[in-house]
């Protein structure tokens, strides 16, 4: 039984790819969405590679470390494989120069540090075409 997610989101079995060599990184994202996702986490890209072929994912959170300088061979690699597949890049932060060049070549989109639950899932639930969550805050006076 999944706790506090939605009847659409329960029957539906996305998949998610977590691809860092951080170990930190990716049991962190894999926590963050497991209750959400069916979520596989993965150290280096060769070996998600391979898994994609089995089994592809739906989306990829790939750590920037992992594509190096915004490398297209990477990026067209990862569409040769799983061609639906929406990678979303792991970045230290949202200014950085290459996430441009990232978007450019066909990311979905950036997920910047910190990370927070919050925005993993949104950008996640943003990545498979679901509407985005939204929170409400309660605040006391």
């Amino acid at each position: 039984m999944q706790i506090g997610v939605t009847s659409d989101a329960a029957v539906a079995n996305f998949c998610v790819f977590v691809i860092s060599a951080c170990e930190i990184k990716r049991t962190a994202l894999q926590f963050m969405l497991q209750d959400d996702y069916e979520t596989h986490e993965w150290s280096e890209l060769d070996q998600a590679l391979g898994r994609m072929r089995e089994r592809p994912p739906d989306v990829a959170i790939v750590d920037r470390v992992e594509l190096g300088d915004a490398d297209a061979r990477l990026m067209d690699r990862i569409r040769e494989i799983s061609p639906k597949i929406q990678v979303v890049v792991l970045v230290g932060s949202i200014s950085e120069p290459e996430g441009a060049c990232w978007l450019a070549q066909g990311a979905h989109s950036l997920l910047p540090q910190p990370l927070t639950v919050e925005a993993v899932r949104r950008k996640v639930r943003l990545a498979l075409g679901l509407r985005a969550a939204i929170g409400i805050g309660v605040g006391t006076s």
